[in-house]
């Protein structure tokens, strides 16, 4: 009977452990969906007004040289090809229902995931790559009256940003996407481990 009583302390010493409410992990990867998808329509918008400006620039400016419009077509088709994915991912997260069953939507969220990483490293440096290329036909003619001093500091300061901006930007804002997307699956797997029916 002693060891009984034991256990009977023991047990009642332990902490109750408490699930989280399902409506507040919901909530939760609802949240870090809606954050996301915004940030995406903001790329989306920010990359159809470049198109808008590479386009002002053409109908505006004189062009020349076949180089500079192989330049600017390489620009538009690289900015647009890049629109379209960020599209077709914020489309992709919308549907995701957080309602449905939790295996169901962590495994399109895992599909998600998937895509955004091939996105992230392959399409991403392709973008980075052809848009570079792009810049070079453009900067042929546009750079032809410039100084060599002049020339010189232009592209310094541009590979410089470049190069800031994929290693350093880039890098960072990738990091916080697959983070973001994590924490989606992780919200849906601790539902789903404490939810076992």
């Amino acid at each position: 009977m002693k060891e009984f009583d034991n256990l009977q302390e023991i047990w009642k010493q332990q902490k109750q452990s408490t699930l989280p409410d399902v409506s507040v992990i919901i909530e939760k990867a609802k949240k870090e969906k809606q954050i996301f998808t915004n940030k995406m329509l903001f790329q989306i918008l920010t990359l159809i007004a470049s198109m808008v400006g590479v386009a002002v620039v053409v109908a505006m400016v004189d062009f020349k040289m076949t180089t500079t419009f192989i330049g600017v077509g390489l620009m538009f088709l690289c900015v647009f090809g890049f629109t379209a994915i960020r599209l077709h991912q914020m489309v992709t997260l919308k549907k995701i229902d957080f309602t449905q069953s939790p295996s169901k939507t962590l495994a399109e969220l895992e599909k998600f995931y998937v895509f955004q990483q091939f996105v992230g490293t392959k399409i991403t440096l392709a973008y980075f790559v052809i848009l570079n290329i792009a810049f070079g036909f453009y900067f042929i003619e546009v750079m032809q009256p410039m100084s060599v001093m002049m020339k010189t500091i232009v592209l310094t300061i541009y590979v410089a940003w470049m190069l800031f901006a994929y290693f350093y930007l880039g890098k960072r804002q990738k990091a916080k996407e697959f983070e973001r997307t994590q924490r989606m699956i992780d919200a849906i797997k601790e539902m789903e481990e404490n939810y076992k029916e």
